[in-house]
């Protein structure tokens, strides 16, 4: 997208929130760091302006999450009729977000690849850092409020996906932006701690179950665990209440490794986390198995057995990168 038809289609947002009176945003499944501090950040920006903005997702906001501004107002379940506008916030398409075909306007703005235009109106760049780059920009270059609770929020969206700015979507963009919004207020140690040292002692004794499940291929470049429903279920734990990004830095941190893979027990197979460094592009890995994400973070579901789940995993991997089979 040029940057002519890129600064038309913001203006041609801004333009729209500010004529409805009432704005709905939505984020997609298992909503994570991003799509929660982005919306978050523009629902606060709106309210400043006098609109009524609300944010409804399908599922639950992650404990930890919790701790942002305006966190403990987001609701669950479909948007009720009678908003005028409905944005969809990094929903990639109209079924990851749960919700149904609205009767309103609708503004979808996603950063991921292999993202649909289904909405009115489409801001779609997969060469961010993060949605929360993207409404940042959007705010700051059309004159709508930032305050220090909307830097926050939009901060921890940058600061989660680009792994703590150690990502390689880490640009002088997203630095340069990040900067801006601590000078707005934005504590970025606290939210270091609120994204990344908010654990319940339960979730350690967690860890160490998981760490007793890792496996690793032949020659150990990829690596894998298991978050299984028993583990949980003994600790009281919900897999919404796992900040499961930390265990997946352990994964990754491990030298040798390139792709870290945390496969997540569900009712019917798992749902299949991947993390990798600069060599292993794990959104094309996800993408085969009909699921979706970015070079370095992606995800997806499998109905399969936990032993087959795994081999048949780590097999596409080595089939479509055959080096990570090699020693050395």
């Amino acid at each position: 997208m040029n940057s002519l038809k890129n600064s038309e289609i913001k203006k041609k947002i801004v333009e729209k929130l500010k004529s409805c009176n009432s704005v709905a945003i939505t984020c997609h499944l298992r909503p994570d760091g991003d799509c929660i501090g982005s919306a978050l950040g523009l629902m606060l920006s709106l309210r400043e302006i006098g609109k009524r903005a609300e944010i409804y997702n399908m599922d639950p906001t992650p404990c930890f999450l919790k701790k942002l501004p305006g966190a403990e107002e987001i609701k669950n379940g479909k948007i009720p009729e009678g908003f005028e506008c409905i944005v969809f916030m990094e929903t990639s398409a109209l079924e990851r977000s749960g919700q149904e075909n609205p009767d309103a306007i609708t503004i979808h703005i996603d950063h991921h690849r292999t993202s649909e235009e289904f909405a009115h109106i489409n801001w779609i760049e997969a060469d961010r850092s993060s949605v929360g780059e993207m409404i940042f920009e959007l705010l700051l270059e059309n004159g709508m409020p930032i305050t220090r609770e909307i830097a926050t929020c939009l901060y921890a969206a940058i600061f989660s996906d680009t792994g703590g700015f150690r990502f390689s979507n880490t640009t002088p963009r997203a630095l340069k932006y990040a900067s801006l919004l601590a000078g707005a207020g934005a504590d970025p140690s606290r939210i270091s701690r609120i994204l990344l040292e908010s654990h319940k002692k339960e979730e350690i004794f967690l860890l160490r179950k998981i760490l007793e499940t890792v496996r690793f291929n032949e020659t150990g470049k990829i690596i894998a665990a298991f978050i299984k429903r028993k583990f949980l279920e003994e600790l009281s734990l919900s897999l919404q209440n796992v900040e499961s990004e930390s265990i997946m830095n352990i994964l990754r941190s491990v030298e040798e490794v390139e792709v870290a893979l945390l496969f997540k027990e569900l009712d019917n197979g798992y749902r299949v986390s991947l993390r990798s460094k600069d060599n292993v592009d794990v959104g094309r890995i996800a993408e085969s198995f009909d699921g979706g994400g970015h070079p370095q973070a992606a995800g997806f579901n499998i109905n399969l057995p936990q032993e087959e789940a795994l081999n048949t995993v780590f097999k596409r991997i080595e089939e479509m990168f055959p080096w990570v089979k090699k020693l050395g």
